[in-house]
C-alpha cells in the first residue's frame, strides 16, 4: 500500500524525474520492491494475464513488495523484452529495485514467454540481469509459467501443494466410516432420491446398484419440486415431468445436484481417505466432504422446515413474545440438533479426466496435517453440475487413514492473508506515504 501511494503521487506530478529525485532509493540489500510490467503480446491479452499471475505469486513471499496492477498499468504500457531502457527509467520513478518485463507469443496451444529481469538489490548497488524463455502448452499455462518465472526471480523452487496421486492408495482399509457406500441397501444412510435428478437403479453387470445424477433439467420447476419434497409436500414415487434444459440457465449451469449421506462423527487430528467409482462422460463431478459444528449463532431463528411443522408463517413467529420464540427454538434444537450446525470445513475428491468408462478415484484429506479441531461432524455429498447430462457413481466410501499412527496437528494455510477480506488486509498492511 505504501508503494502504491508513492507511485500515484509521482504520476500526478508535473514530471517523473523530479518526483523520482524526491523519493529516496530503496535500501541496497533490504526489502525487494518489485514492479512486474505487463508483458507485450501482439493480438491478445495473454501478456497482461500472465504478468498479473506473476504479481500474485511473487506477492506471496513476504520479502517482496510488489507494485499493484493498476498503478503499474497507469505508469507504463506493456514492455517487451527489448524495452530495457524504458524499464530502467521507470524503476527509478516507481521506487523499485527489481523489474520484470518481457514478450509473450502464442502459437496454437503453446504459450512462449521471453522474460527479462533487472535486479538492483545487491549490497554494492550493481545491477544483475537475466533473460530466459518459459513455455507451456496446457490449460494452466498462467500458473505454470508464473511459477517458473518466480522460481527464476527467487533462485529457488516454489512450494508445490500436495497433488492427486502423490500418495498411493492403501490396500488395507478397515471398515468404511460411512454406511451403504455401494448403494446396495438402497437409500439407507443417504438422501431419498427424487427420481427426477437423482436415481438409485441397477447398474451394468458386476456393479449392482448405482447412483445416477441428471443435471440437464429446467431449473425453476426442479427447484419448486425439491422444496416441496423437502417439506413432505411431494412424493418422489410420483415425480413430476420436468423438461430437459442444456442452457447456462439449467440446473447444470447454476446449482448443480447434490446427493448427501448421513452424518459421520469427526475425529480432530485424523486423516481420511475418500474413494469413489464414477462414469463422468467428460464432465468433472466432485465428491465433497464437508465438516460441520454446532454454533450458538444458529439459534437465532427457526428453520423453514420447523415453521412448517408448527404451522407458523415467518410473520407469525416474529410476532410471538421473545421468550416464546426462544422456547420454540430450544425445543426444536433439542429434537433436531443437526438443523443447527454450520459448515466449517470443506474438501472434495475431484473426479477429473474421466470418460465413458468407469474410473476409480482415491485421495487423502486433509492434504496436509490433521482435521481441524472445530469439526464435529462430516457429511459426504456427491455433486454433479456442468456440462448438462448424466453421471454415474458407485462405491463411495470414507476410510480412516490406515497409515496414521497418531493424531496430527493442523497445518495452517501457507498464504499469509488466507481467509482475510481485502479491507482487513489493507488496514493491516497500509502505511502513510513518506
Amino acid at each position: 500500500m505504501r508503494r502504491t501511494a508513492v507511485a500515484i503521487l509521482m504520476l500526478l506530478s508535473a514530471g517523473s524525474a523530479p518526483a523520482a529525485q524526491a523519493q529516496s532509493a530503496p535500501a541496497a540489500g533490504g526489502k525487494v520492491y518489485a514492479v512486474i510490467f505487463d508483458f507485450a503480446c501482439a493480438g491478445s491479452d495473454h501478456g497482461r494475464a500472465l504478468a498479473d499471475s506473476v504479481r500474485l505469486r511473487l506477492r506471496r513471499h513476504e520479502e517482496y513488495d510488489v507494485l499493484d496492477r493498476l498503478t503499474t498499468q497507469e505508469a507504463s504500457r506493456p514492455l517487451g523484452v527489448e524495452a530495457q531502457k524504458d524499464a530502467i527509467g521507470l524503476m527509478g520513478s516507481l521506487a523499485s529495485n527489481l523489474a520484470v518485463f518481457g514478450t509473450v507469443q502464442v502459437s496454437g496451444a503453446e504459450v512462449r514467454a521471453e522474460i527479462r529481469c533487472i535486479d538492483k538489490t545487491a549490497a554494492d548497488g550493481t545491477a544483475r540481469e537475466w533473460t530466459k524463455v518459459f513455455t507451456d502448452s496446457t490449460e494452466r499455462y498462467k500458473a505454470e509459467i508464473a511459477r517458473q518465472i518466480v522460481e527464476a526471480i527467487r533462485g529457488q523452487a516454489e512450494w508445490v501443494p500436495p497433488q492427486y496421486g502423490d500418495e498411493e492408495e492403501p490396500k488395507d482399509f478397515a471398515k468404511p466410516l460411512n454406511a451403504n457406500g455401494d448403494f446396495e441397501a438402497g437409500a439407507a444412510a443417504w438422501d431419498r432420491p427424487d427420481n427426477v435428478s437423482t436415481f438409485l437403479e441397477p447398474g451394468p453387470a458386476g456393479r449392482g446398484t448405482v447412483l445416477r445424477i441428471r443435471t440437464d433439467l429446467a431449473r425453476d420447476p426442479w427447484l419448486e419440486y425439491k422444496r416441496a419434497m423437502m417439506f413432505g409436500q411431494a412424493d418422489p414415487r410420483h415425480p413430476p415431468q420436468i423438461g430437459r434444459d442444456t442452457s447456462y440457465g439449467s440446473v447444470a449451469g447454476l446449482e448443480g445436484v447434490h446427493f448427501a449421506g448421513d452424518w459421520i462423527r469427526a475425529e480432530p487430528g485424523r486423516r481420511y481417505w475418500l474413494v469413489a467409482d464414477a462414469k463422468t462422460a467428460g464432465g468433472t463431478p466432485k465428491v465433497f466432504v464437508k465438516g460441520f459444528r454446532k454454533t450458538e449463532h444458529a439459534l437465532d431463528g427457526l428453520p423453514e422446515g420447523a415453521l412448517i411443522e408448527l404451522g407458523l408463517t415467518p410473520e407469525q413467529f416474529v410476532a410471538l413474545p421473545a421468550e416464546r420464540r426462544r422456547k420454540l427454538i430450544e425445543d426444536d434444537a433439542a429434537k433436531h440438533p443437526m438443523r443447527y450446525v454450520r459448515e466449517c470445513y470443506r474438501w472434495y475428491l475431484n473426479l477429473r479426466d474421466g470418460d465413458a468408462a468407469w474410473t476409480h478415484y482415491a485421495a487423502p484429506f486433509p492434504p496436509r496435517g490433521g482435521l481441524p479441531g472445530d469439526v464435529e461432524w462430516l457429511q459426504i455429498q456427491v455433486y454433479a453440475y456442468w456440462p448438462p447430462g448424466e453421471y454415474l457413481f458407485d462405491n463411495v466410501h470414507l476410510y480412516a487413514d490406515p497409515r496414521q499412527a497418531a493424531t496430527q496437528a493442523v497445518e495452517p494455510a501457507r498464504t499469509p492473508n488466507f481467509g482475510k477480506t481485502s479491507d482487513v488486509v489493507e488496514r493491516a498492511t497500509s502505511q502513510p506515504a513518506k
